[in-house]
């Protein structure tokens, strides 16, 4: 993490609107299931699933890679807020662990990312998901290579 990022003077309203115009503006997962960004900072992201109809199970619950989907973008978005300003320097998810611990019902879940190690290669963030009610209903936590600042990213990744 950068000294800018992590004393206040980095715009994070900026860096969120960029994240959601790549994200959530274009045809891709994020964007079909609804995933929203909320609010980032160094190292965190705060992300909301809307539980429509269409990302639930025949139960009336969140469907289980729905929530999968939501913790990995979580993840993700903490872990390029952990690495700006310098870049994204993601190149993949090489892990992830999921707990479904109740189900996952209500209007909506927010997902909570925090980064809990991260170094040159790789970066391990941890989410906790909630109902909008306050209940844990997930948790996971997610691995990333890291590829050296100012790489490209690779289409095969």
């Amino acid at each position: 993490m950068s000294d800018a990022a992590a004393d206040g003077q980095f715009d994070w309203d900026a860096w969120c609107q960029m994240r959601r115009a790549i994200f959530e503006r274009q045809p891709c997962l994020n964007s079909y299931l609804g995933l929203d960004l909320i609010q980032a900072g160094p190292g965190w992201a705060r992300l909301r699933l809307a539980l429509r109809p269409d990302v639930m199970n025949p139960f009336g619950a969140a469907h289980g890679g729905s929530t999968s989907a939501l913790i990995d973008s979580a993840a993700g978005h903490a872990v390029a807020a952990w690495c700006a300003p310098e870049s994204d320097r993601i190149m993949g998810t090489i892990d992830m662990q999921v707990h479904f611990l109740e189900r996952a019902q209500g209007r909506e879940l927010i997902a909570e990312a925090r980064v809990v190690r991260g170094g040159k290669a790789l970066a391990v963030a941890s989410v906790d998901v909630r109902n909008d009610g306050g209940v844990l209903v997930a948790m996971g936590t997610a691995t990333y290579r890291l590829g050296a600042p100012g790489t490209p990213r690779r289409n095969e990744d």
